[in-house]
């Protein structure tokens, strides 16, 4: 253990070495891995000092108690600042809120103040209904040091109950610049800045107004780099939280785009690019930015994902550099069938397909794989990609010859998306449609897509059972056939015994009976469809199929429009904030038009 704790390797989520000190110390928390822990936090070394702390951290709920308390009360005097804002950290957690309170009114070293004012923080924001920190925060907000007068000033605003709001935000931003150079510090559990934390309760409260404003008085060019840092944080938390947020903040973010380059400005490129609406509303001051060796990845993946064919030449020069970023196949997805004529892309993807014969299972992320990037490109570009079919077949071949299919997964579903022209491929599609697993759904889809052989579908289907309750592909052929010549009557009862399953399979479904049946079945269809309006996974496929039902779908404007009109964010869990931001901007948009399509007369 003493090794592992020396090596940093205990510190890694899931290392062996880690889980088997949680092991010992959940069996016994006063054994002697418990107990050589505790030595080993007054190690000579103040990186193995460190690694401890933050480990009896994460331990404390096992092991806490006054031999940690102990530990930790002794190492908030080391000479490492580190040391000491990691000892904060598990000496609140292990000694608990009052004898925490007393050491902060009790230390003079800032540092040590600070930390515990940041732990302290923490417990308030979990519990900010309980009254015993009414007098807590009273007395941080008088203090000397300015992170803990800062602190304690957002602790009233999140604890009081009819606080003054005029008068905190004032001792805030008087406080602001210096608390956003103390806080967040090594050794502590909390990385989070102090826009951050004022956004966190801005958001809390839910006020939206008081985030612009000092979003765009935060901006002002005169303000120091930390004060403007500090703004940009509110204005990323304040656009994952409203809706009106990038629309309100873009003009103060884009003249911060035009300034100099500079750590704040790069920051506001981040924070507009994370957004499709303000990438939108920030397209003319975002373009320069194309030319910037820094700044450009960024402003080309946001450009592509909205679309903006301006941002195409340099998509391909970080497709062929092979420069990993997460957002640059959906960026090549977005762009490309957007162009008028996309043969420079599909020359470029032919290029690095010759290029990255491997699958890219080793190495890097798949995200990250400039194959994997190419191919989506190729899949978005549908027929217009011929020309790769030649390229996606030998990736197909390779991954089947070496008896691993899933790898070229994506390389089926561009197959699939070219259509007619990916002949070719059709002999190995087919030899992977003699199993029962993913790869051979795919292949199907792809098979039935290329050949428009209704034989493909109908076989399929035959050989499931009427009374189908769940299958990967059958909505989607369902709806197929319905496109191509009609359903027959046992498929009509696959695809009312699939409509009766919530999630993926009722609206597929849905989508088949409705082009087999029209009218007839709009009562059945308005009655379910509506429910997935404010989901991101299966919102799309609802919302598309009430497009298609036009005017019929009237019912369900009341539904559309208590999505287009709430102020918030629709609930998205994708573990990446942004992202989740994203997934919402996609909804709300196709929320809006598919309402158009149904209000339209003309149809």
């Amino acid at each position: 253990m003493d090794a592992a704790v020396a090596g940093g390797e205990v510190a890694v989520g899931g290392n062996e070495f880690r889980s088997r000190v949680f092991a010992a110390v959940n069996a016994d928390r006063d054994g002697p891995v418990a107990r050589r822990l505790l030595q080993v936090a007054a190690d000579p070394r103040p990186a193995v000092r460190l690694t401890a702390l933050q480990l009896l951290s994460d331990l404390v709920a096992s092991c806490g108690g006054e031999p940690v308390a102990e530990v930790a009360s002794v190492a908030m005097t080391d000479a490492d600042d580190a040391v000491r804002r990691a000892a904060c950290w598990l000496f609140v957690a292990s000694a608990g809120v009052d004898r925490a309170v007393a050491a902060l009114w009790s230390v003079s070293d800032a540092v040590v103040r600070v930390a515990l004012a940041e732990a302290l923080w923490f417990e308030v924001w979990q519990r900010p209904d309980e009254d015993r920190w009414l007098r807590m925060v009273a007395r941080m907000r008088r203090d000397a040091v300015p992170a803990v007068r800062f602190l304690g000033s957002l602790a009233t605003l999140a604890v009081a109950r009819c606080p003054d709001w005029s008068g905190l935000e004032a001792a805030i931003r008087e406080d602001l610049e210096a608390a956003a150079a103390a806080l967040g510090g090594e050794g502590g559990r909390s990385t989070r800045g102090a826009g951050q934390r004022w956004a966190a309760v801005l958001r809390r409260h839910d006020r939206d107004e008081s985030a612009y404003l000092w979003v765009q008085r935060l901006l002002r060019p005169h303000e120091p780099a930390r004060v403007r840092q500090a703004g940009l944080e509110i204005a990323a938390e304040a656009m994952r939280t409203w809706r009106a947020a990038p629309v309100r903040l873009t003009p103060a973010l884009s003249a911060v785009l035009n300034e100099a380059p500079s750590a704040v400005r790069a920051a506001a490129v981040e924070v507009v690019c994370a957004s499709l609406t303000a990438t939108r509303l920030a397209a003319e001051h975002l373009v320069p930015l194309l030319t910037d060796p820094v700044l450009a990845p960024t402003a080309a993946t946001a450009l592509g994902g909205i679309g903006d064919p301006r941002a195409v030449p340099e998509l391909l020069r970080m497709l062929r550099a092979g420069a990993p970023h997460p957002r640059l196949a959906g960026a090549l997805a977005q762009v490309a069938p957007a162009l008028s004529d996309p043969t420079e892309v599909v020359t470029t993807v032919r290029e690095v397909l010759a290029e990255h014969r491997d699958p890219c299972h080793e190495g890097r992320p798949r995200q990250f794989c400039p194959a994997v990037a190419a191919v989506h490109a190729m899949a978005a570009i549908g027929p217009a990609a011929a020309a790769a079919v030649p390229a996606l077949t030998a990736r197909l071949r390779t991954a089947v010859d070496g008896g691993d299919p899933t790898a070229a997964r994506l390389e089926v579903i561009a197959l699939q998306a070219i259509g007619p022209s990916a002949k070719p491929a059709v002999p190995l599609l087919r030899a992977l449609m003699t199993g029962h697993d993913r790869d051979a759904d795919l292949a199907t889809k792809a098979v039935l897509a290329i050949t428009q052989d209704r034989s493909v579908a109908d076989d399929y289907l035959d050989a499931r059972p009427e009374h189908l309750r769940r299958c990967r592909i059958a909505p989607q052929l369902l709806t197929w056939l319905a496109d191509h010549g009609g359903l027959t009557d046992r498929q009509v009862h696959q695809a009312n015994h699939l409509f009766t399953q919530p999630g993926a399979m009722q609206l597929g479904a849905a989508c088949a009976l409705w082009r087999h049946s029209g009218p007839a079945e709009a009562p059945r269809l308005l009655a379910e469809l509506p429910k997935y309006l404010d989901d991101d996974a299966f919102g799309p496929a609802a919302m598309r199929v009430l497009a298609a039902m036009g005017h019929t779908a009237r019912p369900a404007l009341a539904d559309l429009d208590r999505l287009i009109e709430s102020r918030h964010r629709v609930a998205v869990y994708l573990g990446d904030p942004d992202a989740e931001m994203r997934a919402d901007e996609q909804l709300l948009h196709l929320a809006v038009t598919t309402r158009a399509l149904i209000s339209d007369t003309r149809r």
